[in-house]
């Protein structure tokens, strides 16, 4: 049977591997790109065939036209749909017969009998197919008709043998299509293309496979790729370069014809089939599927029992293969999007943390700038107020200079002694003081509000000056923070300060760390 054929087929093809191997590195680099190309085109083409399928279905339901003209219409309908849709065509073959043997003469009913017996080979009704053309043959075959006839005989033996190839009768049947396929070289017209498929054929069998392949390329030559016996010639070619060893010439034949039988829509074909073969063996997998997958679908579309049988022995093989590389490849790929992903994080935590560090690096930097702005502060303010304070201490001792040599000591000693005197001077310094601090510090008053509870908040009366609280709380956050010192420093009692500060304490939200926040106000670290 055809599955032991195949197998053989397969023990060649694995022998030859080394040889294999290049026909991928020149069919993959434009054929088979090219034949993808095609195969996407395939609707485009199976509508143009459609198209005239319904053009002569047009002209075959034209009322008034004789029985005679409409049988010659629905022959023509049945060759249309011939390697397209088998099924159809036997339906048109049978209703062009049944009016014929009621209506037309022998001759046409002749004519509908021999084509349609083509069409029960396709669809593998070989034991009806023989009777009718041995009933026939009995019957006598008019003289008109005999390139027909043995052209019938020549395909119905031809799918008997290829289905029989390994059994006792194939010779039998191979014998039976040699004889009509000799009898059409000696009737054909020496100067058609059939003629010279033919003899390619025949010298191809008889073993002179350099006149058939001569002849066979120069058929090529002058066929376009929309002429069925294109796609024929470069089968055969295929075939005679595969017997030679030549499997990168065969691969590219098997391309062109498979790429014939597409723009002619010849869904009965062998090459793409053959081609997924070839690119199994080498390792092309995912074009060997999707190339027998659509072999299937075409052999199943037009209704061919050997093309389907013969793809179906083909498919769980490739099938397998396919899958357990789909397998591979998804274990490939999950390992890959592991290690993409953990690299992808590694990747993404290295960015955050540059990223932190610079930030870290800019904040760093603009605390520094700000630490030195404030040290500039700081001494700037010091050395105003030590100048402020020379300057007074100038004055003041000229003042008593011009009191004593006045001789108004008394005047000196009361004015010093006065009240309003010390007042005056300390109201002076916590001017300065204030105005010094703030411009430090200039979101101190803000920051310590937002440690107290919203109903303790301070409000300033005057922009610009602190309380005798805030006063405290800001000595204490130039670290400051002995009790004794702020006294001295404010002129007030041990007693007071310490009253001032639990008294602020109660206040914050925060009691506990209340002093603690205070020293972060405006930090710089």
């Amino acid at each position: 049977m055809c599955k032991r054929f195949i197998v053989l087929i397969l023990c060649v093809c694995c022998a030859l591997m080394p040889s294999l191997s290049y026909v991928q590195a020149r069919v993959d680099g434009d054929m088979l790109e090219l034949l993808d190309e095609e195969l996407k085109l395939a609707p485009h083409y199976d509508e143009q065939k459609m198209a005239r399928i319904d053009s002569l279905q047009k002209l075959a339901n034209q009322p008034g036209i004789s029985s005679s003209t409409l049988v010659d219409r629905w022959v023509s309908l049945a060759i249309e749909y011939s390697n397209f849709v088998s099924d159809s065509s036997l339906a048109y073959y049978d209703r062009a017969y049944v009016l014929a043997l009621n209506e037309c003469d022998s001759l046409q009913r002749a004519t509908v009998r021999l084509r349609r017996i083509k069409t029960l080979g396709i669809q593998g009704y070989f034991k009806e197919a023989v009777q009718e053309l041995e009933e026939l043959e009995r019957i006598g075959i008019p003289e008109e008709l005999n390139d027909i006839y043995l052209d019938t005989g020549r395909q119905l033996y031809s799918y008997m043998s290829a289905y029989a190839h390994d059994e006792p009768y194939h010779d039998t049947y191979y014998a039976r299509q040699d004889y009509y396929r000799k009898e059409q070289l000696r009737l054909l017209d020496k100067n058609t293309d059939e003629y010279k498929v033919y003899l390619a054929e025949y010298y191809y069998d008889e073993g002179n496979t350099q006149r058939s392949k001569e002849m066979l390329i120069e058929l090529m030559d002058s066929l376009s790729l929309t002429d069925g016996l294109y796609g024929r010639a470069a089968a055969n070619l295929a075939s005679l370069c595969f017997d030679e060893d030549a499997f990168d010439e065969s691969a590219y034949y098997l391309v062109m014809s498979a790429i014939s039988d597409i723009r002619c829509s010849g869904k009965e074909n062998t090459s793409l089939q053959r081609l997924a073969l070839y690119l199994y063996e080498i390792g092309d997998l995912e074009r060997a599927y999707r190339y027998l997958s659509t072999s299937l679908a075409d052999a199943v579309f037009c209704g061919t029992p050997l093309r389907t049988l013969e793809v179906s022995e083909l498919m769980p093989l490739i099938d397998a293969a396919y899958k357990n590389q789909l397998v591979r490849q998804r274990k490939y790929l999950g390992i890959t999007v592991i290690v993409v992903c953990i690299l992808l994080v590694a990747l993404i935590v290295a960015v955050v943390y540059v990223f932190r560090q610079m930030r870290r690096l800019h904040s760093t930097h603009e605390r520094l700038s700000e630490a030195n702005r404030i040290k500039e502060e700081y001494i700037g303010r010091f050395l105003d107020l030590c100048s402020i304070y020379m300057d007074r201490l100038d004055n003041f001792g000229k003042l008593v200079v011009r009191k004593i040599t006045a001789g108004q000591s008394e005047e000196l000693v009361k004015m010093t002694k006065s009240a309003k005197f010390v007042e005056e001077q300390n109201k002076q310094f916590y001017e300065d003081f204030d105005a010094a601090f703030l411009h430090i510090y200039p979101t101190f008053i803000d920051e310590f509000n937002s440690l107290l509870r919203p109903e303790e908040r301070i409000e300033i009366k005057e922009p610009g000056k602190l309380n005798t609280g805030l006063r405290i709380f800001a000595l204490l956050r130039m670290g400051v923070d002995d009790s004794v010192k702020v006294a001295n420093f404010l002129h007030y009692s041990v007693n007071t300060i310490y009253a001032y500060r639990n008294r602020m304490k109660n206040k914050a939200i925060d009691r506990a760390n209340f002093e603690e926040n205070v020293l972060h106000i405006a930090y710089v670290s």
